[in-house]
Parts: C-alpha cells; sequence; structure tokens
C-alpha cells in the first residue's frame, strides 16, 4: 500500500534512526568495504555524556571517481562529532517528523525519491541511484542496515511520472550545483524555524535544538558554516530538512514534480510554464543561497522516453531476452556497450549498468574471461568501476585468486604512477580480502605512503602488518607516521593514527576508545 514521506519515516523510531545513521551509516558506501561503526555505537550507548566533547573536528577525506572520471571528496567524520549529530537527531527526531509532515503534507504523490526508510530483509532488489524505477540485478542488502538511501519498494512508493505526462507537452529538468557543498549550515534554522524567527532566536541564551543542530554540523566539518558532508548518511536526512520547505513552496504552485536528491524533473503543459518552473525553483533555492547547475537545466518536448535513451537502448539489446551468454554474444554486448560510451560523452554510467544486467545471468568460461578481461581493461581508464569488482565479477563467478592478484598488481601500479588513490586502496584492500601478496622488494608503506591518504596508508597498515608482524621495522615506521601526524593534529588522518596508536600514546576520548578495545575495522581485516 503507498506510503507517503511523512509515513515512511515515521515508521522509523527515534532509537532506531540513532542505530541506522550511527551503527551502519557511518561509512560510504563508495569506500572499500572492511570499516564498520557497530562497535563504536554499542561503546556510545554506555558512556557517560561528558565522554562526547563537542569541539570542531576534521573529517578523513577520500577521493571517489565519479562516473564522467573527475573525483568527488568522501568524507568520514570524526566519530564523535558524528556521534554528536546523530544523538541530536534521534532526540528531535519528533520535531524533525512534524517538520515533514508540514511541508510534505500538501503533496498528493511524494515529492522526493530517495531517502531514508527501513529496508526489509527479504528485499534483495536495489535501486541504483537516481534511476529508481529500473531494477538493478542481484544487489543485496546487509540484512543488519536498517536503510538504504537508494532503496524503492513497489508497494509503497507510487509512480507519479507517466501520469504527470497525461496532457503535458513539455519537461523541465534541472538540479542545484554541488549541493551538499553549498548547504549553509545556518540555513537549517531558517527551514525550520524561518528566517527572521531563527535570527531572533539564535541572539538568546537558549538555544533551540535547530540552533545545537547548526553547531553540531559545523563541528564535524572545521567549524565551516559552508557545506555538509557526503558520505555519511546523517548529512542525506539534513539536507532533506532544507530541500523539503523548497518542493513545499513549488507544489504551492501546482507544479508537478520529482525530486532525486538534488535532481528534479517537472511536466508542463507548455514551453512557458517549463520556463516558469526552473525560475520558481532557482528563486527558491536561493533563499537558501543554492544554485542551479547551468550546465544541467533542459526543458524538452513530449514524448520522451521514460529513461535515458542509452537505458532504452541497453533495454532493447538480444541480451535482455537470453538467460546464458556465450562467447559472441558476450563481446557483441560488451562492444554494443562501448559504443554506447562513445556517444554519450563518457558516461562510465553506460559501462556500470550495462555490466550489472549481465552478472545476473549465466554465461560460458570463455565468455566470463573475456568480460574479467574488458573490465580489468576499462577500470585503468574509467577507475569509476573499480567497484563492480568485487560483487559483480569476483564473487559472482567465483574468480580465482590469481586473477584477482593480477588485476589489482594492475590497479597498485597504475594507481601510484597516477596517484589514483582509489584505485590503490581497492588494491590492497582485494590482497587482504583473498589473502595474496604484492610481489615487491619493500613494505608496502614505502610504495605508496607519499600518496598521502589516510584510506590508503591505513590499508597498508593492515598489509604491512600481516606480511611482516606487528613488531616489524614496517610496522614500527607506521607507528611513526601515525605519531606524527597525532602529534601535529592533522585530525584528516584520524582514522589511520587511531586504529595504528597504542591507548598510551592517544588522549582524551581517543585513549579511553583505545583501552576499551574499539576498532572501526571489520573482524576479519582487524587480527
Amino acid at each position: 500500500m503507498f506510503k507517503s514521506y511523512y509515513q515512511q519515516h515515521s515508521l522509523l523510531s527515534s532509537d532506531e534512526i540513532y542505530e541506522g545513521l550511527l551503527s551502519y551509516g557511518m561509512f560510504s558506501d563508495n569506500l572499500p568495504s572492511f570499516l564498520q561503526s557497530v562497535d563504536f555505537f554499542a561503546w556510545c550507548k554506555v558512556q557517560k555524556q561528558d565522554t562526547f566533547q563537542k569541539t570542531e573536528t576534521t573529517p578523513v577525506y577520500y577521493e571517489s571517481i565519479r562516473n564522467i572520471n573527475i573525483p568527488r571528496i568522501i568524507t568520514i567524520p570524526n566519530p564523535i562529532a558524528y556521534r554528536n549529530l546523530c544523538f541530536n537527531l534521534k532526540n528531535n527526531w519528533n520535531d524533525i517528523l512534524l517538520h515533514f509532515q508540514t511541508y510534505t503534507g500538501n503533496q498528493d504523490w511524494k515529492v522526493s525519491r530517495i531517502h531514508i526508510r527501513k529496508t526489509k530483509e527479504n528485499k534483495k532488489i536495489l535501486v541504483l541511484g537516481k534511476y529508481d524505477t529500473l531494477k538493478v540485478i542481484n544487489r543485496q542488502i546487509d540484512k543488519e542496515q536498517l536503510f538504504d538511501m537508494g532503496f524503492s519498494d513497489y508497494r509503497e512508493d507510487d509512480d507519479p511520472l507517466l501520469k504527470f505526462k497525461i496532457g503535458a507537452r513539455f519537461q523541465a529538468h534541472a538540479d542545484i550545483s554541488n549541493c551538499f557543498g553549498s548547504i549553509y549550515t545556518h540555513s537549517l534554522t531558517w527551514a525550520i524555524a524561518g528566517k527572521a524567527d531563527a535570527k531572533v532566536k539564535a541572539n538568546r541564551k537558549k538555544k533551540n535544538w535547530y540552533n545545537d543542530l547548526d553547531s553540531l554540523l559545523m563541528n564535524t566539518n572545521n567549524g565551516e558554516t559552508h557545506g555538509i558532508l557526503i558520505g555519511a548518511h546523517a548529512y542525506n536526512l539534513v539536507s532533506e530538512i532544507i530541500l523539503v520547505v523548497i518542493d513545499y513552496q513549488l507544489a504551492e504552485k501546482d507544479y508537478k514534480f520529482i525530486r532525486h536528491i538534488d535532481d528534479y524533473i517537472c511536466l508542463t503543459e507548455s514551453y512557458e510554464k517549463a520556463e516558469k518552473f526552473l525560475a520558481d525553483l532557482s528563486n527558491e533555492l536561493r533563499k537558501f543561497g543554492l544554485i542551479l547547475n547551468g550546465k544541467k537545466v533542459s526543458i524538452e518536448g513530449l514524448p520522451a522516453t521514460r529513461n535515458s535513451s542509452w537505458i532504452v537502448d541497453i533495454s532493447n539489446h538480444p541480451v535482455s531476452l537470453v538467460d546464458y551468454l556465450n562467447y559472441n554474444l558476450m563481446v557483441n554486448y560488451l562492444d554494443f556497450l562501448l559504443s554506447l560510451l562513445k556517444t554519450n560523452n563518457d558516461d562510465a554510467t553506460i559501462l556500470n549498468y550495462g555490466i550489472k544486467v549481465i552478472t545476473g545471468k549465466r554465461a560460458s568460461n570463455n565468455a566470463v574471461e573475456y568480460l574479467i578481461d574488458t573490465v580489468h581493461h576499462l577500470v585503468m581508464i574509467y577507475p569509476y568501476l573499480v567497484g563492480l569488482l568485487e560483487n559483480q565479477l569476483f564473487e559472482r563467478y567465483k574468480v580465482n585468486v590469481s586473477t584477482i592478484k593480477n588485476i589489482s598488481v594492475n590497479l597498485l601500479h597504475y594507481g601510484t604512477e597516477r596517484n589514483s588513490y582509489e584505485l590503490v586502496a581497492y588494491s590492497i584492500y582485494f590482497s587482504l580480502k583473498y589473502d595474496f601478496e604484492f610481489d615487491i622488494n619493500s613494505s608496502l608503506l614505502e610504495k605508496v605512503g607519499n600518496l598521502d591518504d589516510c584510506l590508503t596508508l591505513l590499508l597498508a597498515y593492515l598489509y604491512d602488518k600481516k606480511k611482516y608482524g606487528t613488531r616489524s621495522k614496517a610496522v614500527k615506521q607506521h607507528k611513526i607516521i601515525a605519531e606524527h601526524l597525532y602529534n601535529n593534529n592533522e585530525d584528516d588522518y584520524w582514522l589511520y593514527y587511531y586504529e595504528v596508536l597504542p591507548a598510551n600514546i592517544l588522549k582524551n576520548y581517543w585513549s579511553k576508545m583505545k583501552k576499551d578495545k574499539i576498532s572501526f575495522l571489520k573482524q576479519v581485516f582487524n587480527n
């Protein structure tokens, strides 16, 4: 049965919000899968409140390559600062629900398509990002994860676009330029209390919860008022507090539109009304210090395909009609994907989506070998595809360790030569997970240490500790570097120095956590 935006959020209790955001939402899915915060969440529940200092902190930064081969900065917030943020959201969940109810109550359909929600253990098909009507084959939800940002359930979600097209002649499309990076933290109070009222209340000695939320957001991002972090799930929830207010104002003007996080689609009867929607959207965004991305604003005439033309082309390919791929069909399909890529501005989303379509099918041994070799070749050109390797190739086809090692060696060398942190991080992650060593005559620290990347250093430490032992020269060198970073307050390396250094060198909450044997590593990587 259809559930509204408010109804889906109200299914989550404040305790579920707290656990979901802190225990399962601290680390982005775009990171190599070796980190967890379940233990930290359990630790937080038994600590006294004075353990959680409210100070400005620096997150870890990680470069993840986007589909257009441009890096996007993914962050890992300081754990105490992030806990404080999640705790505020927990304690004020009823107020947030009331805000959502107020600003989505005028919607006859659900405008915001991607948001936190409960996931169900028997739902094993997720939706790929903003293409929320397309089923991506065989991607499974962690059964302990309470919600996934891209999950969609056809039984609970309406599908308004087709109905919007009846009587419509034009479709306007727009998205917000650098949405999360442009959000002004003070504007959260404007969204909740109104701009004038929020400024009056901000000057009073007693702060409201949303003023505290403003401060706690700043504490996770070096005290900055401009921009919220990308990566942890709490920031998606925070962004919705602002964006639903903008949705409300547009819905009041009877526009028929939907939004995928920061991406808008509106159907109109005339070109002039489509232009007016874009103007009104721009005006509402400016009230919160946001602007449209001029390169992604468009108006097209209808009829138009429901999905991007390349998605339609993939759906119409003969491979969609078969359950088994032989060598010739595999070659033909992958060549087809490459031709689509070249006619669509080298958008690697095409390869990512197209490859996921076929990895749910059976294939001959030589077809699988050709697929693996092709992806091996492509990932060097489009690092965005590195996230495909583990689940869609290595696990799906039970690829032998020697092949995984060969791919990882190339990722390591290529990544170090070109300062591609993500490729290097994944190569080391694969070596740890699949238990092989690189054929190099030095510690991994010597090989990759000049990259100055927190996750790369941490993975190199885990590799060197596993290969050489905890008392080795290589591990001692890691400790020297980690202690230098810690003593110089290089807090964008907090995850590295925390995991490497002993409790007697660390201070304050770091030392307390370490004494209590709290780690952010999954157990299999923490031997």
